[in-house]
């Protein structure tokens, strides 16, 4: 995704590795590391696309891969270069690389954030090009019964912490499928100042039968969908599931 990088969203890119980044990866890591123990690979390449702030990237390192990340952020990929080097900036609709990689992932719903069939078909056939016979590809997008029961919430999200105040406030609308939010708060940078954020951001609700739709179209296919529940909250929303984590091949 193309980002307009404003200050402001530098500072957002601070509070969020902070909070919501740290904050999921903590639940995804498991089921990374059970994807990769069930998927074993001889081949130690992985690319991680939508890297944000290289959480993924580093995870991968420590376990003996050679991991690259690709993102349109420019301030995520400051914030990531704490975590690595070897970054790119680009849209993970047209991904600048022409080699293939034994693990694919990109996590944090990034892919929601895409509107229309043909911007998530045309980031599936951007993924299966940098795929071979042996890759698999990891990724999670929300199940889409989340955001009524979620997004639609009255209460923002809140994350407080000695260098970041952030709170998101959403809504949803169903006949849209859309889910819409508001990101506010400040962040202390690296340099001791600190920065207001103020944010939108936009999600789809895709369905998994739209998903494996738009797989195919891009020529994938998934191995395996998994319900993920990265915070334990079945039990507290009305909603069937709270995200979708595939595996998937090409073919």
């Amino acid at each position: 995704m193309v980002e307009r990088v404003t200050e402001s969203y530098g500072a957002f890119a601070y509070a969020y590795d902070q909070s919501l980044g740290e904050h999921f990866f903590t639940a995804a890591r498991r089921m990374l590391d059970d994807a990769l123990a069930k998927y074993p690979s001889r081949e130690k390449t992985h690319l991680d696309v939508a890297c944000g702030t290289a959480l993924a990237m580093e995870h991968f390192e420590k376990r003996g891969f050679r991991s690259f990340g690709v993102d349109a952020s420019i301030p995520m990929l400051c914030v990531a270069r704490k975590r690595a080097s070897r970054l790119i900036a680009a849209d993970i609709r047209a991904l600048p690389i022409k080699r293939a990689f034994a693990r694919i992932t990109c996590l944090y719903d990034s892919l929601n954030h895409f509107q229309t069939r043909d911007d998530l078909v045309a980031a599936f056939a951007a993924v299966r090009g940098v795929m071979n016979e042996r890759s698999l590809f990891f990724f999670d997008m929300n199940h889409p019964d989340i955001y009524p029961a979620v997004w639609g919430m009255r209460e923002p999200y809140v994350s407080n912490g000695p260098n970041h105040h952030l709170e998101i406030a959403t809504r949803y609308r169903a006949r849209e499928k859309r889910g819409y939010g508001l990101v506010t708060g400040w962040a202390r940078l690296p340099d001791g100042e600190r920065v207001k954020i103020r944010e939108s951001h936009e999600q789809r609700a895709w369905s998994e039968r739209e998903i494996v739709d738009c797989l195919a179209a891009a020529k994938l296919a998934p191995v395996e969908i998994i319900d993920f529940d990265p915070f334990g909250e079945i039990d507290t929303v009305d909603a069937q599931g709270v995200k979708l984590f595939f595996v998937c091949r090409a073919c």
